[in-house]
């Protein structure tokens, strides 16, 4: 294995322990049964709800898909070639922009959600 493999998997491996911690800290407070919001507008005005543990996993899983298809991208390069080097920077940039994508999403959602009063105590 290259150093370049071992940080891209680091990188990955932070990124959705990052984003399962924080949607495992949401679902202890989203009472049961209270649907969340998945998408809503720049007003606040919600427009798609779903089922907790639908929109909790949505952001995990297209990052999770989206980081195997780099890593087995990733492992056709050899070396520090040019295919590798690219293939480390979009693993690099992307499992962060995963992470902060869902981190914000969680806020806005857990702040609808405390406006309501479906969080628990």
């Amino acid at each position: 294995m290259d150093v370049l493999r071992i940080a891209g998997d680091a990188l990955w491996i932070l990124a959705l322990s990052l984003m399962a911690t924080a949607s495992r800290a949401a679902w202890r407070r989203i009472a049961p049964g209270a649907s969340t919001p998945v998408l809503t507008s720049r007003a606040g005005r919600v427009l798609w709800r779903a089922p907790r543990g639908l929109a909790l996993s949505i952001t995990p899983t297209i990052a999770f898909v989206a980081g195997i298809a780099l890593l087995l991208t990733a492992g056709q390069a050899s070396g520090w070639s040019d295919a590798a080097i690219i293939a480390f920077g979009l693993r690099a940039t992307l499992a962060p922009l995963f992470a902060v994508a869902h981190l914000t999403w969680l806020d806005r959602a857990m702040a609808v959600m405390a406006r309501e009063g479906a969080l628990k105590p």
